[in-house]
Parts: C-alpha cells; sequence; structure tokens
C-alpha cells in the first residue's frame, strides 16, 4: 500500500470513476456510450494494460492506461500511455510516479523494448513530471485532425 491508497488493474465497475477523472483531465464531458464502448475493448485487449490508485477501497483517485504494439523501427513491441491522470486534490504525492512504476514490472515481462507517452504542448507541468520520472524528451508528434 503507497500511503493511504493501492495500485490494482482496473475493472469494468470503475468505469464510471476514470470516465470523470479523464473528463478532469480534458476538461470536457465524454459521450457515456463511445466511452463505455472504447473501455471495454481496452479491458479485454490483450497489449493494453490498465490501472487504478485507489484510497478507501474504492475512491479512485488516480488511473493509467498504455497500449503496446510491435514496430519494425524498434524492432520489438513498444507501448505508450494513452491516458495519465491523478486528481487534483491528490497531485503532489507521488501517485503518478507509483502508478508509472507499477506498470514497469508487467511490461519488463512482457518484453517492451520501451514506455513512450504523448502530451499536450500546453501542459509544461506535465512534461517536468514526465521527465521527472525518466522520460526523455526524444521525438515531436504531428497530428492530422478529421
Amino acid at each position: 500500500m503507497k500511503e493511504g491508497y493501492t495500485i490494482r488493474q482496473a475493472v469494468e465497475s470503475d468505469a464510471a470513476s476514470v470516465k470523470c477523472l479523464l473528463e478532469e483531465l480534458e476538461n470536457r464531458l465524454f459521450d457515456q456510450s463511445v466511452f463505455m464502448c472504447i473501455y471495454r475493448e481496452y479491458l479485454i485487449a490483450p497489449l493494453t494494460l490498465m490501472q487504478v490508485a485507489v484510497q478507501n477501497e474504492n475512491e479512485i483517485i488516480g488511473f493509467i492506461s498504455c497500449k503496446g504494439q510491435s514496430l519494425l523501427h524498434h524492432e520489438g513491441l513498444v507501448f505508450e500511455i494513452q491516458e495519465l491522470i491523478v486528481t487534483a486534490a491528490h497531485q503532489g504525492r507521488g501517485v503518478g510516479r507509483n502508478l508509472i512504476d507499477a506498470l514497469k514490472p508487467e511490461l519488463a515481462v512482457l518484453g517492451a523494448k520501451s514506455l513512450e507517452v504523448t502530451s499536450n504542448k500546453r501542459r509544461k507541468e506535465a512534461h517536468a513530471f514526465y521527465q521527472s520520472v525518466g522520460f526523455l524528451n526524444s521525438h515531436e508528434k504531428f497530428t492530422i485532425y478529421f
């Protein structure tokens, strides 16, 4: 147990709490049916990992998901964090760091070559956090929206 919370695999019954956390991160409301469809897809995907930080047995204070894929140019399995959020009231207490640390042994067992993360350019605090937990700023990301 980490100072009043535990980290465990996410389950379907966590969906409502995870949705609230991600709405906090994105500062918008999500469509419930679309969210549930994707959440359930994550749960059954063999190379998708989801974990939650839980305090008081049922209050979810943090969430992380990552997806893996084999990439030719890496000659192996690369995982990318898709979502990482710690509720504002619990930020700065090591929850995000512990969520990432809890993933590392699972990724090692799967034979991952690396773990990557993309963060919006406006999230400067997140960039400092990722660097503090060992990520290197090694790429630029370009996007076409449809």
